[in-house]
């Protein structure tokens, strides 16, 4: 693992971990139930900002209206900034190589650029519905940005 990823990390206590991150999605997001619980499951691309031949790849899953919100929302290069519990898994890749891979539980899901919802409605329906069910703060943040477009 990078030490750039670690440095984002911060122990909450006992072995539970919290980050909060800003990438893009490297490709649509899978959404599926399993009983009752809803997950949509995508991975994020980290830019390391001191260092542009540096990328770390995260998973992310998101749960129930979040997990709705997402497959609706996000696409193949939606920038989001993702909230919540980390663990880290270890593999083996092609070449039988030890490899780290960091896993998200989203706790918050922050969409940073505007997208169409995916069934493509015109106008800012589909936005402006979902800025009705989201949290004040990305509601707020999402009429300060359309109030900056108007001028």
């Amino acid at each position: 693992m990078n030490d750039g990823v670690v440095d984002h990390i911060k122990t909450i206590g006992g072995n539970r971990m919290k980050v909060k991150e800003i990438g893009n999605l490297t490709a649509d997001p899978t959404y599926g139930e399993k009983g009752d619980v809803k997950y949509c499951n995508f991975k994020i691309a980290i830019n390391d900002p001191f260092n542009k031949d540096n990328t770390e790849f995260v998973r992310v899953s998101a749960f129930d209206k979040q997990a709705e919100a997402c497959r609706d929302y996000l696409q193949k290069g939606s920038q989001v900034c993702v909230e919540g519990t980390v663990r880290a898994s270890a593999y083996l890749d092609n070449d039988n190589k030890p490899r780290a891979q960091l896993n998200i539980n989203a706790q918050e899901v922050v969409f940073l650029n505007r997208t169409k919802r995916r069934e493509q409605q015109d106008g800012h329906d589909a936005i402006d519905n979902a800025l009705q069910k989201s949290e004040p703060f990305e509601r707020d943040q999402a009429q300060r940005q359309d109030m900056t477009q108007a001028r």
